[in-house]
This record gives structure tokens, C-alpha cells and sequence, in this order.
């Protein structure tokens, strides 16, 4: 049987709906119709039931990603949202005998997966409806958000990573190995060097305060966020991290860098903000710094994933990051 990863997106999609349709069978639903929506990194599935219901199937990433402690502690901190906040949020499904995940695997797949179903989200993507009075609304989520996570108390079995490394979601650090040599000659790996100092600095900073870590969205951008109805829907909740505030909004403005409108949505966003919460940044400069360890996160992803697109679009990707890093060295 053909490897996984050098199938054609066609072919691995055939594949994961396999294993899809296996997880389905543990869920009380009368499915109608499964429909690959993307496997960029997790299987993403729309499922739709006779009676007219829609809802999403996520195929996670093998172990060595989120693993069933974490997503587990996804669904307790979206059960605890639910009844604490008006938040919508995707409202996660019980299997038949009354787990949150299920665990299935198939032959061409790799490795068994953790699958998770949630109710559907309505509306398009923010990035699809990307104006200063929607990201307003962006930054008066996460000050929600936040202040909720502030009086959360986890419960028994909640665990999830900490944000206090550059590189906090433990995949391997690889780049600087031999095989990207030719992506870091000597200026460029010494400024990325200098980068993750900086970067460890600003965090020791952070987690030496006396205040308390709590939990983190840590990846609430607009390709997360649906808008309906005047109002936005977060989702994706996969990446929760124990941290503090300014690295959950360093993480949503990092995605904004590339609009020629940065400055008004980054004003956009602060205003929404700060009608619910004081603005989180201690220092000038401080987001700027945790932009660009964003920046140093994503670029190790792109270079570790073994996604053929991803490593067609890791030399210009790389090139940003320097040029990133080397206003933020100047500057900070």
C-alpha cells in the first residue's frame, strides 16, 4: 500500500473518510452525507444528518500532536465557556457511551486517530469579512475570553502545554539542522539565534510575575472566527495553552502583519479590547517581540511538516520572519 504522505490530496482524502465514517458509527446520528473540507493539518469533515442537522468531524494528527489528555481538556474548557459566558461557541458531541473523543484507526492511514465531533459554526470567515468593526469585535471576544480564563479553576484530569518556551509545542527544533543549511548561511542563523534569546528573555519575564498563568485560546485568528448575525463564533480550540494575556493578542495581531490596513485593524482590535479589559502589554515593544517568536514558531512548523506545499513556501516564509526579527532587534 502506497505511503500516506505521497498520495495526492485526492487520495489521502479517500482514505481519511474511511476513518472518518468508522468514527461516526459512535455517535448517535443518523449520518446522510461526509464531505472532506480540509486536511491541511487535522481531517476536517462536514457531516450532515438525514433530519437536516450539521456538524464537524475532526480527525486529529497522530500522537505526537494534541494527545487525548489535551483534546479532553478542549472539551472541558469549551463545556465550562458554555456555562459560564453567552460565547457561542461549536458545542462538542458525546460519543454513545458517553466520551468525548473516540479513537479509530484504518488501514493507509497512519497510526490511530483521536476524533472529536462539534456542532456546526454558521456564517463566513472573519478573514472573508475583514473590517475594523468585526476585528473591534475580535478584541472584545478575547478580553471575554480572557476574563473568564482568569476565574477558571481546572478541573480534575485538565491539562494542557504551557506557553513558556520559543518553541512550546515540543516538536523537534530543526532549524538549524544540516538539512536546511542552505535556508540559514551565517547572517541569517545568527539573527535567528538572537531572535530565540530574545524571545527567552521576554518570556522568563512573563512567567516570573507573580501572577498566575491562564488558559489561552493561543490561536484565535481570522481564519478561526466565524461571523453571523453581527456577532462572531470562535472556534478551533485545539491549541490551549497556560499563559497570559499579551500572548494570546500577540498571537492574533502576528496574522494581520500582511494588510497594507495593519495599523487600523491592530487600533480596531486594541479598541474592543479594552471596553471589557485593560490592555495586556507591560512594555512598549512587548507584542512586537512575541509577534516575532509567532514568527520563529511557524517557521520551524513549516520546516518539520512533512507537507509538500508547506516546504515549497518555507524559503519565502523564512525571508519575513528575518526581516521581522530584524526590525524587532533594532527596535526592542
Amino acid at each position: 500500500m502506497k505511503n500516506y504522505h505521497e498520495l495526492t490530496l485526492r487520495g489521502r482524502a479517500i482514505r481519511l473518510r474511511k476513518l472518518a465514517l468508522l468514527a461516526l458509527e459512535q455517535y448517535a446520528l443518523d449520518v446522510g452525507r461526509v464531505r472532506l473540507m480540509s486536511n491541511d493539518f487535522n481531517g476536517i469533515f462536514r457531516v450532515d444528518t438525514t433530519d437536516g442537522s450539521k456538524y464537524v468531524l475532526r480527525v486529529c494528527l497522530p500522537e505526537g500532536g494534541h494527545g487525548l489528555q489535551e483534546i479532553n481538556s478542549e472539551m472541558m474548557w469549551l463545556a465550562a465557556l458554555k456555562e459560564d459566558t453567552d460565547i457561542h461557541l461549536p458545542q462538542p458531541l458525546r460519543t454513545r457511551g458517553g466520551e468525548w473523543v473516540t479513537t479509530v484507526e484504518v488501514a493507509g492511514v497512519p497510526e490511530p486517530r483521536h476524533c472529536v465531533v462539534f456542532g456546526w459554526v454558521p456564517g463566513p470567515d472573519l478573514a472573508d469579512r475583514l473590517t475594523p468593526e468585526n476585528v473591534s469585535m475580535q478584541g472584545a471576544l478575547a478580553a471575554r475570553l480572557h476574563q473568564h480564563a482568569s476565574n477558571f479553576e481546572s478541573p480534575e484530569g485538565f491539562w494542557i502545554k504551557t506557553a513558556d518556551k520559543v518553541f512550546p509545542f515540543e516538536e523537534p527544533l530543526v532549524l538549524f539542522d544540516e538539512a536546511h543549511a542552505q535556508l540559514f548561511p551565517a547572517r541569517r542563523r545568527d539573527l535567528f539565534q538572537r531572535g530565540i534569546e530574545r524571545m527567552e528573555c521576554v518570556l522568563e519575564g512573563l512567567f516570573a510575575s507573580s501572577r498566575r498563568p491562564q488558559v489561552l485560546h493561543y490561536d484565535l485568528h481570522q481564519w478561526n472566527l466565524k461571523v453571523y448575525r453581527g456577532d462572531l463564533y470562535p472556534f478551533d480550540f485545539e491549541d490551549l495553552m497556560w499563559g497570559y494575556p499579551v500572548q494570546d493578542v500577540a498571537v492574533s495581531l502576528y496574522y494581520y502583519q500582511r494588510y497594507d490596513q495593519y495599523r487600523a485593524l491592530r487600533a480596531a482590535f486594541r479598541h474592543g479590547y479594552t471596553q471589557h479589559r485593560e490592555w495586556p502589554e507591560q512594555y512598549p515593544g512587548q507584542i512586537e517581540t512575541l509577534m516575532a517568536g509567532r514568527s520563529l514558531e511557524l517557521t520551524n512548523f513549516v520546516l518539520q511538516d512533512p507537507n509538500p506545499d508547506y516546504q515549497r513556501e518555507a524559503p519565502a516564509f523564512i525571508e519575513r520572519t528575518e526581516a521581522r526579527l530584524r526590525a524587532i532587534l533594532a527596535n526592542t
